[in-house]
């Protein structure tokens, strides 16, 4: 029996430093990868950021939403040789970010069972029990929906933004240059869908496009990307066994 992905070219738009593993997987299952990484994720580390993180037993959860967020903040607590204090709860999204969390020693007290935006905010103000403020570890791209809904529930927050997510402009000549040859396309991001729109100079149509999570996949929907398609649960490993499912079933639509 062949394999899934033979013959299909997997475009991978994630950030350089990520892409070499779901390229690799890519690769095993028979594809042929085409790595043209549309974001940059940077750390930069501000006067103000150490301010917060002396006062961190002031609040009760750090809660971190992506990988690049746990890597921030803990790289920040090690820059400045501040300790994490003993009773801060630590809340993260993602089997991903649990995974990086895990390589720092530390454990989460909450994981939601969605990743979907608004039901894990719902489901954590709901898990929340506590007088003191939630610390929410960020990046200059992360969608507003926990803040609004920490805010509208009337519990007490700050922000700390730990990276940065830039368009990798240097990648629009190759980008256009594969994109007639691509036959998927995957956003692991909204800011990965939001830079290709910005360094494409048209949408393919006759590409399909796989999204890893429903913020992700209503974003490439807002800027007019069609035929979008989610894997569920939201993993990259997910995103290549629905590639796969796809590919499979026109193949056999064509026999």
């Amino acid at each position: 029996m062949g394999k899934p992905l033979h013959g299909e070219r997997i475009l991978i738009t994630r950030e350089e430093t990520k892409a070499a593993e779901m390229a690799d997987k890519v690769t095993k299952l028979g594809g042929s990868p085409v790595i043209v990484p549309m974001i940059e994720i940077n750390f930069p580390e501000k006067l103000e950021d150490t301010a917060i993180l002396e006062r961190l037993s002031d609040f009760s959860w750090v809660f971190m939403t992506s990988a690049n967020g746990v890597d921030g903040f803990f790289q920040l607590l090690r820059k400045q040789q501040i300790t994490f204090p003993e009773g801060l709860k630590i809340g993260i999204v993602g089997k991903k970010t649990e995974k990086v969390l895990h390589r720092y020693g530390y454990a989460a007290s909450f994981v939601p069972e969605t990743f979907d935006a608004q039901a894990m905010a719902e489901a954590f103000i709901s898990f929340y029990t506590s007088d003191k403020p939630v610390l929410l570890i960020r990046g200059n791209l992360s969608r507003p929906t926990l803040p609004e809904k920490l805010k509208e529930a009337q519990i007490a927050y700050e922000a700390l933004e730990v990276y940065e997510t830039t368009y990798c402009v240097e990648s629009k000549q190759k980008l256009n240059q594969e994109l007639p040859t691509v036959d998927y396309i995957t956003f692991t991001s909204p800011s990965t869908a939001e830079a290709f729109v910005q360094l494409a100079e048209c949408i393919p149509n006759n590409a399909t496009y796989i999204c890893i999570g429903n913020t992700t996949e209503d974003k490439a929907r807002e800027l007019g990307i069609p035929d979008v398609y989610t894997s569920i649960p939201y993993t990259t490993d997910a995103m290549l066994d629905l590639i796969s499912t796809i590919a499979n079933e026109r193949k056999i639509n064509h026999e």
